[in-house]
C-alpha cells in the first residue's frame, strides 16, 4: 500500500458512518497541561484516538477512509518530527516478481510490532517519540478507536506493525489483503511528493489497474483505513527513478489469526523471496546503509519478520 494525488474526498465516496456519541469522543487530557519537549500532545501521547474514532468511512467501492489530524500536537508539528526521525537503518528489501501469485511488489520493511509485541530488536533503530509511537499502536486504545471507527470487532486480532520504504521502481501490483487482514492503517510521512514521482495508493474497484476510484498522495501525517473485503482491491503505483527521496509510510494490520487464508497472500509461516542485492538501498546521510546484511532467503521465504506484505 501506498500513496499519490488524491483525488476523491470522502463524502463523495458514499454514505458514511453516524456522528459517534459525544461521550466515545471526549478528550481526557487537561488543557493547558505543559507537553514534552517533542511534536506530541499534553499527554505525551502521540495518536489522537478520539479523532480516529470519529472517522467517517466511504462504503463505496468497499469501506474505507482517508483521514487527517489522527497525530497530537501542533498541527504538523507530530508529522514532521516522525517524517524527520523516521527510522533509517534495519530495513530489509522484500520483493516477489512473479511465480504463481497475482501479487507482485517490491518494499523494503522494518518490522516495528509482531504479533502484538513491540519488536525490541527494531527499538534500537527508533526515535523516542517513534518509540512511544509503536507502544501506542500496540495499546488496547487504539484497537478500540479503530474498531470503533471501522465497526469491526477486533478483540481476537493480534497487530502487525512495520515502517515501509519505497525507492525508485518499487511498488505493490493490484491485490485484495488476505482474509485473516480484518482492517490496515496506513500513515505517510513525506512533506514533499510531487505527482511526477508516481508511488500513489490507488483505490480500485476491480482488479484492473485502471478501474480508479481513488488515489491518495503521501501528505505528511496523512491517513488511510482499509477494511478487507473480497472487493478491497488496491495498489501502489510504481515510484518513479526520479524521485529523490524513498516514499515513507507506517503500515498497520489487525490480523485475525483463527481466519481461513486459503486466498490472497500466502499465509503467515509461508516464504516469498526476500533478497538485499548490492546497490538498492539509498545512503541516508550520517547513517549506516540499511538492510545491509546481505542475506538471500529462498522463494518461500518471509523476510524473518513474521509480517505479511500488503
Amino acid at each position: 500500500m501506498s500513496d499519490g494525488p488524491s483525488t476523491t474526498a470522502m463524502s463523495s465516496s458514499g454514505d458514511s458512518r453516524g456522528p459517534k456519541s459525544p461521550e466515545d469522543c471526549a478528550d481526557s487530557r487537561v488543557p493547558g497541561t505543559p507537553g514534552p519537549p517533542d511534536g506530541s500532545g499534553p499527554s505525551g501521547a502521540v495518536l489522537d484516538l478520539p479523532a480516529l474514532r470519529r472517522a467517517e468511512l466511504a462504503e463505496r467501492p468497499y469501506h474505507w477512509a482517508e483521514l487527517s489530524g489522527t497525530l497530537l500536537g501542533p498541527p504538523g508539528r507530530t508529522a514532521r518530527q516522525l517524517e524527520e526521525e523516521f527510522p533509517a537503518r534495519g530495513f530489509r528489501l522484500t520483493e516477489r516478481t512473479g511465480g504463481d501469485s497475482e501479487k507482485t511488489y517490491r518494499t523494503r520493511n522494518l518490522p516495528l510490532i509482531t504479533r502484538g509485541r513491540p519488536v525490541a530488536e527494531s527499538l534500537a533503530f527508533l526515535s523516542p517519540l517513534w518509540r512511544r509511537l509503536v507502544d501506542e499502536l500496540a495499546s488496547p486504545g487504539y484497537r478500540a478507536a479503530v474498531a470503533e471507527a471501522t465497526g469491526c470487532p477486533l478483540g481476537r486480532c493480534v497487530i502487525e506493525a512495520r515502517a515501509v520504504r519505497y525507492g525508485p521502481g518499487y511498488w505493490i501490483a493490484p491485490h485484495t489483503d488476505r482474509p485473516d487482514k480484518v482492517v490496515t492503517q496506513l500513515w505517510y510521512f513525506n512533506s514533499e511528493w510531487p505527482a511526477r514521482w508516481q508511488g500513489s495508493l490507488r483505490i480500485l474497484g476491480s482488479p484492473a489497474a485502471d478501474d480508479i476510484r481513488a488515489e491518495i498522495a503521501p501528505r505528511p501525517g496523512s491517513s488511510v483505513l482499509l477494511v478487507r473485503s473480497a472487493d478491497s482491491w488496491h495498489s501502489v503505483t510504481p515510484v518513479s527513478a526520479a524521485a529523490s527521496q524513498d516514499r515513507r509510510t507506517l503500515l498497520v494490520h489487525f490480523v485475525d489469526p483463527t481466519a481461513d487464508t486459503g486466498s490472497g497472500d500466502p499465509p503467515p509461516g509461508t516464504r516469498v523471496a526476500d533478497v538485499e542485492p548490492p546497490g538498492t538501498d539509498v545512503q541516508l546521510p550520517g547513517t549506516e546503509r540499511p538492510g545491509t546484511d546481505g542475506q538471500r532467503l529462498g522463494p518461500d521465504d518471509r523476510g524473518g519478520s513474521g509480517l505479511s506484505l500488503s
